[in-house]
């Protein structure tokens, strides 16, 4: 997996490395509003890092993250993460989060836009799902406007404070995505300084 980077923000592979900091990360209150974040142990989670894929790419499975670095500050603020499963060939998983302090700044679109033109520029993923429970206005938002159509609604998809919610179901397939970035189809809104290089 490479770094990434966009005008505001880095996007470093999660590795045995800077696992700690991804799990302190974790830690920060609200970030369980609208997900069910895994309570592991700083060792637990840093085992299941270090049992991750090294590489992303064509044929590879498993779970790939990026921890989000502010660059002003270089502070961790977040993740962004793709999941590619053995049943879901040819698809991935969108995942992200931010800590609350630095949510409604545009960073997460920053973020979410690096990751998926990395994620279609470097596999042969033909589509990308993303889910959020219908509450989660602002997640919503951020996926209409980077371009993600919803397909479906799974019921009591997901488990949150423990109970079964529903999941919004957003779909982007590489056709659509390279239409958006082409400027064939309707163009992403995204702020100036947040535009992938």
């Amino acid at each position: 997996m490479k770094a990434l980077g966009t005008a505001r923000l880095t996007l470093d592979p999660v590795t045995p490395r800077n696992a700690a900091a991804l799990w302190r990360v974790m830690q920060s209150p609200g970030l369980r509003e609208f997900q069910d974040v895994p309570h592991f142990t700083r060792d637990e989670f840093a085992q299941r890092v270090a049992a991750r894929p090294r590489v992303f790419g064509a044929r590879t499975v498993g779970r790939f993250e990026w921890l989000v670095t502010e660059k002003k500050d270089r502070m961790p603020i977040g993740w962004v993460s793709l999941r590619v499963g053995e049943a879901m060939r040819g698809s991935a998983e969108l995942g992200y989060s931010l800590i609350p302090a630095h949510r409604a700044c545009g960073y997460a679109t920053e973020a979410v836009a690096a990751v998926l033109h990395a994620g279609f520029a470097e596999s042969t993923l033909r589509r990308i799902d993303a889910c959020c429970v219908p509450e989660n206005l602002p997640s919503r938002r951020l996926l209409e406007r980077l371009g993600f159509r919803q397909n479906r609604v799974q019921r009591a998809g997901a488990v949150v404070h423990s109970r079964a919610v529903d999941v919004m179901v957003f779909e982007m397939t590489r056709e659509r995505w390279n239409g958006l970035q082409s400027g064939s189809a309707n163009s992403i809104v995204m702020p100036a300084s947040s535009k992938p290089k």
